[in-house]
């Protein structure tokens, strides 16, 4: 197995570049995972970020991956909207949930008013991990949504979906408050920490075809993608990451040709869909990420990961745009290391370039 011969942040800055990588990057989307071979709880993880950030550090250290720090609480914008928080004590490593809503009937919604950044309990702690990543000079990462999932945290899947036949115009309100908030939260981190140390990041997992269709996808939530992509990049904000959660492949058009993307977006997507048809469609401009299934990263061998990895690679590695060796989504926290490490094994051996 061969050594590196970049460090993570050449490597990373080799990739957008599109020149001098020495091999396949690796990002283990390790979140809450490095919680867990840390040796802290999920509530410490999340409520003190400081925390967050040495675990993820260690994390890298350790696996020798191309990941960033970043920071994000599952619900954290139903949170701020009003709605109560359970982070479960037992077993250690568990995830938060919504247990009240901010929103339970339409004039809950007619009422709510978006939260301040500095009290708000999720976008307070995120603007602290990000001062953190900045005063050890690592870039910032700005939440870009998805509104439609921000509006599912605030109401609730069965609310939501209820509204999207029956009262279309109290999901586009809802919509306009998650917009909003992701626009004024986007202000406070341009000013503070400067639009080249700033990048986005999305994900959409609530518009996935197992969710809504792509004519409701294109009713609901396109006009509010395409207004925050717009006026992110006009504050200068260029460089993206959209995970696609799911199965988003008939939605693909939409982002080709309707959605302003910035130069050399990363594209990460679920297990669901086909890597090669997708990075064949979103062209030799962008990058493609993913997408080992997490499924197999939790339960499977340290050889069947290994060998997942190695024909995503084969596969992969001649992508004119460049190819990150991810998983299908984040990494589930009770991943065995050992399956971490057989996904950077097999980018040092099959990644070669």
């Amino acid at each position: 197995m061969c050594l590196d011969r970049l460090t993570p942040s050449e490597r990373v800055k080799a990739l957008v570049a599109k020149k001098g990588l020495d091999r396949v990057p690796v990002n283990p989307s390790a979140s809450i995972y490095t919680a867990g071979i840390y040796g802290m709880s999920s509530k410490e993880y999340y409520l003190e970020p400081e925390k967050a950030l040495q675990a993820q550090l260690w994390a890298v250290e350790l696996h020798q991956s191309d990941a960033n720090p970043s920071y994000n609480i599952p619900d954290w914008s139903g949170w701020d909207f009003g709605g109560e928080l359970k982070i479960p004590t037992t077993p250690r490593i568990s995830l938060p949930h919504i247990t009240k809503r901010a929103v339970e009937n339409a004039k809950d919604l007619e009422t709510l008013k978006i939260p301040d950044i500095n009290t708000a309990p999720a976008a307070s702690r995120i603007l602290q991990f990000a001062r953190l990543c900045r005063a050890k000079g690592f870039p910032v990462s700005v939440p870009g949504g998805s509104p439609f999932g921000i509006a599912e945290s605030i109401v609730g899947t069965e609310l939501l979906m209820r509204w999207l036949y029956k009262e279309p115009e109290l999901v586009h309100r809802a919509l306009r408050l998650a917009t909003d908030y992701l626009l004024k939260i986007a202000d406070r981190f341009v000013d503070e920490f400067g639009t080249e140390n700033c990048s986005a990041f999305c994900t959409y997992p609530m518009e996935s075809h197992a969710m809504i269709s792509p004519k409701m996808f294109e009713k609901f939530s396109l006009i509010y993608v395409k207004e925050i992509h717009e006026k992110f990049i006009s504050k200068g904000i260029k460089k993206w990451v959209i995970h696609l959660c799911g199965d988003h492949t008939q939605n693909l058009p939409f982002w080709l040709h309707e959605i302003k993307l910035a130069p050399r977006t990363i594209f990460t997507i679920g297990h669901e869909m086909d890597i090669e048809y997708t990075a064949k469609s979103i062209g030799e401009e962008h990058i493609i990420g993913g997408n080992i299934p997490t499924t197999l990263l939790q339960q499977g061998t340290p050889n069947e990961v290994f060998a997942t990895s190695r024909e995503l690679i084969q596969k992969m590695k001649g992508h004119p745009g460049g190819f990150i060796l991810m998983p299908a989504c984040a990494m589930p926290p009770l991943t065995p290391p050992t399956n971490v490490y057989a996904m950077v094994k097999a980018a040092r051996v099959f990644g070669r370039y």
